[in-house]
This record gives C-alpha cells, structure tokens and sequence, in this order.
C-alpha cells in the first residue's frame, strides 16, 4: 500500500552523522574520502545500524516481540540485529548459514561471539536450507515476531541509505568524483542509487560485488526500487540498466579471502591506519586500489564496516 508520507518513522540507534575523513598516504598523489560508517557505534556499528533504524521502528509499531533474521555464521547484519533488539528489549533468532555447525565445545569467535554474549538464539542451517530461510523465518515468526531480510536489504531498510545521501550532501564542499561502495546483499546500493537520485545528484555510483555479480545486483536493485516506489510515490525509480557494478574482486567468493586480499587490508592500514574488513570492505577497497582511474581523482568509499569479521 502506497504512504503518503516523505520518510518512514525511524528509531535513534545510530551515531550519526558519521565523518567523511580524507585519507593522503595510502597511495601517493592519491586522494581518497572515507565515510565512516563504521564508526556508527561499537558493538552496533556498520551500515546495518542505519537500516535497522527504520526496520526495527516497523517491528515495535506492529506490537513485534521478537525479530528473526538471517546470514552467515560471522553475519554483521545479524550481530547488529542481536545487538540493537537487546538494547531495545526484544527477543532475537537468528538462522545462521554454515557447513559445519561449531561444536558445542569449540569457542565462539567475532560476530557469533557477540551474538552468544547479548543473548540471541542461535540456528545453524545448512546451504540448502538457506535456500528456503524466508520460509523458514516465517514459519518460526509466529504471532509476535517480526522477520527482517538478509542484509535489512528491503524497500524500508533501504531508507537507511536514502538519508545517508542527505547527510553526506550536507557534508561535502565538492562532491566527490564517485561514491563505492561494497555490496553482498543489494541494500546499501539501492539506498545510494534511490537517495542521488531523489536529490538530483550526478554522482557516479560503483557497486563492487563481493559475491554473485553484476547481473544478480543490478536486479536486486531494480526490485527494491520498484517496492520502494510502490509504498513511497514520490521516491525516484531506479532501473537495472542504470546500476554499475563492478566485478572481479570477490576472489575466492563470499567470506573466503586470499593472501593478495589479506596483505592489502594490511598495507592500508599500516599506510593510513584504516582498517577494513576481509568480508565486504577489503575486498570493495581492492578497486579502488587496482583501478584508481576507473573512480576518478577524489572518490568517496562507504566504509560499511565488519572490524569483528577480523576477529573470527
């Protein structure tokens, strides 16, 4: 049902705004603008924070109890998921994708580690089932749970990124030659694309798939357009043909990383003290590294976070 309303009711989880540092010695002659979204809190920090602002709004509006959501075993989106339903005193099931459940035994690491500590229930599914978690999110729901998708990556959780525009735009002198961003579930690049859009910004934006690829994204984007523009009108459209992604630096796949991925999250952060994350940040950062020319001479990196995947 479409809403007659500009944005959608959000909750303060956030620290926002969150900077936009410039960083001189990685590369020299080289500038590149670092939104920090990772600095949007500790434990609930990330681009998930924003998202989560207004998906857990919509849970507390429908009287939810508990919110079930969904992802790989050290999931950032579901450790900030845990996190913040504890701040806010709901109860939290995560269904988490491995192929070899840790043992009762073996010690939790990274995210599962936080997971565990603010109390989330836990379910280790397999790849195959993970094929039908909707389903089996739905199933467990209940009457008084409230399903989020992987990544918070939906129409209302795109919002996050759609006002990530308006804070930047208010933040920026110049804008920057291109925004790049990481992207494994499609939110954050919908938000970006819907939020530059709605503003009338002509910014180069650059999706960099650290799974899947081009095709699979510029679809995921298409669709979470169009359910935005279905539930919001005056929310700008935006279509498959007009999302850049760029491919060739998912490596080895989702969550692998390689030593060439790993000695470049080292050689940043001895440059510039900036660390990333081998999941999504190390390996989006590694075009930008690889390809300076493709982004133009002052790009704008979407620090999107991960630190505790380091720690796994």
């Amino acid at each position: 049902m479409a809403s007659t309303r500009t944005e959608p009711d959000r909750l303060s989880l956030a620290r926002l705004p969150t900077p936009i540092e410039r960083f001189d010695r990685i590369r020299d002659g080289w500038t590149v603008l670092v939104k920090r979204d990772d600095l949007t809190g500790s434990a609930l920090s990330g681009n998930k924070a924003r998202k989560l602002e207004y998906l857990l709004a919509e849970a507390l509006a429908r009287g939810a109890r508990r919110v079930l959501t969904c992802g790989a075993v050290q999931s950032n989106h579901c450790r900030a998921t845990a996190v913040a339903a504890a701040r806010l005193g709901l109860g939290c099931l995560l269904f988490l994708r491995t192929r070899e459940p840790p043992g009762a035994d073996d010690a939790a690491t990274g995210n599962l580690k936080l997971d565990r500590i603010v109390g989330a229930e836990v379910r280790f599914i397999t790849p195959a089932q993970y094929g039908d978690r909707l389903a089996l999110m739905t199933d467990a729901a209940g009457s008084d749970g409230y399903v989020i998708p992987e990544g918070g990556s939906n129409a209302l959780g795109t919002w996050g990124y759609i006002r990530a525009v308006d804070e930047m735009a208010a933040q920026w002198d110049t804008p920057p030659s291109s925004i790049v961003c990481a992207t494994g579930s499609g939110g954050t690049l919908a938000g970006l694309a819907i939020g530059l859009r709605r503003r009338g910004l002509d910014v180069p934006l650059h999706g960099v798939a650290v799974c899947d690829d081009a095709a699979y994204f510029q679809a995921v984007v298409e669709r979470i357009s169009a359910e935005a523009t279905e539930r919001w009108p005056d929310l700008p459209r935006v279509h498959a043909d007009e999302v850049s992604v760029v491919e060739g630096y998912k490596g080895r796949g989702y969550g692998l990383g390689t030593p060439e991925e790993a000695a470049d999250i080292e050689s940043v952060a001895r440059a510039s003290g900036l660390i990333l994350d081998p999941v999504y940040t190390g390996k989006a950062f590694r075009a930008l590294l690889c390809e300076p020319e493709r982004f133009g001479p002052r790009p704008l990196f979407i620090h999107t976070g991960g630190i505790f995947g380091l720690l796994a």
